[in-house]
Parts: C-alpha cells; structure tokens; sequence
C-alpha cells in the first residue's frame, strides 16, 4: 500500500505538498539570492525550515496512523503558523516596493497556502469528531441513559 492510499486525507496531502514546494524549495532560493547578507539568509532559512518540520509532522502522524486528535493537532500546528505568516508576509509584500508581478505571484501563493490550510484543518477536525473525539464527544464512559458516567 502507497503512502497516499494510507494517508486517505487528500486536502492534509496537498496541503503538506503544496508546504514542501513553497518553502523548502525557499531555501535553495535564499542561499542564492547575492542581496541577502548571512544574516537575513539564515533567518530566511529557519523560516522556512519551520514549515518544513511542521510538515513532516503532519506527515509522520498519517503515515503512522496515529490518533485522528494527533493528526489534528499536527494539522492545526502548520495551518496556523501558515495562516499567521502569510498574512504578515503578505501585507509587508503588498506595501513594499515590489513589481506587480511579484505580488501576484506572492498573492496566489499566500492565496493557495490559506486555501489548503483551511480545507486541511476542516479535513482533519470531520476526521476526529468522525472518529468519537471531536469537541461534541462525551467527556468520559456514558451510562445507558446517555449521560456522563464521571462526576
């Protein structure tokens, strides 16, 4: 069985490939970019590297079938950090002194990244609560009467 047959969560899939082409391709680009002193490399580089662990997490926590609360929480992790940098990011792109196409290409990317970290992160919660642990679940053993057995 495929890695992708196992995982059986397209959007967390392409969520997490979508990540890897962003910004761990990013880092090539960084090291490349003459303009940028050590010091903006390197933060540019941990920036990205940060996506890329998240990613692996949520990728670990499929593959290995973990519990749909860990995936989730995996899931919310990178969507979340996704969410919070692009927006920073996209606000400081659009009112820096960049060419249009720049912003274009940075708007779809921030556009896309939200999109699936979205979709990835509704994924993952209809997965949990179908699972017995979403937010609506009991807090503990129900008795016959459909109440809470814990005090």
């Amino acid at each position: 069985m495929s890695l992708v047959e196992r995982i059986r969560r397209p959007a967390a899939l392409a969520f997490v490939v979508w990540t890897f082409l962003v910004w761990t391709t990013r880092i090539g680009n960084v090291w490349r970019d003459d303009e940028l002193d050590t010091g903006e490399q390197v933060s540019r580089t941990l920036l990205a590297l940060s996506f890329t662990v998240l990613a692996l997490a949520v990728v670990v926590t499929l593959a290995r079938r973990t519990s749909p609360r860990t995936a989730r929480l995996a899931v919310d992790a990178l969507a979340a950090w996704t969410i919070a940098v692009w927006l920073v990011r996209g606000v400081g792109i659009l009112l820096a002194d960049h060419g249009l196409a720049f912003k274009l290409v940075h708007l779809v990317l921030a556009l896309g990244s939200t999109l699936l970290a979205v979709a990835a992160g509704a994924e993952a919660r209809r997965a949990e609560a179908a699972a017995g642990g979403g937010p609506d679940a009991p807090a503990g053993p129900t008795s016959r009467t459909g109440t809470s057995t814990r005090a």
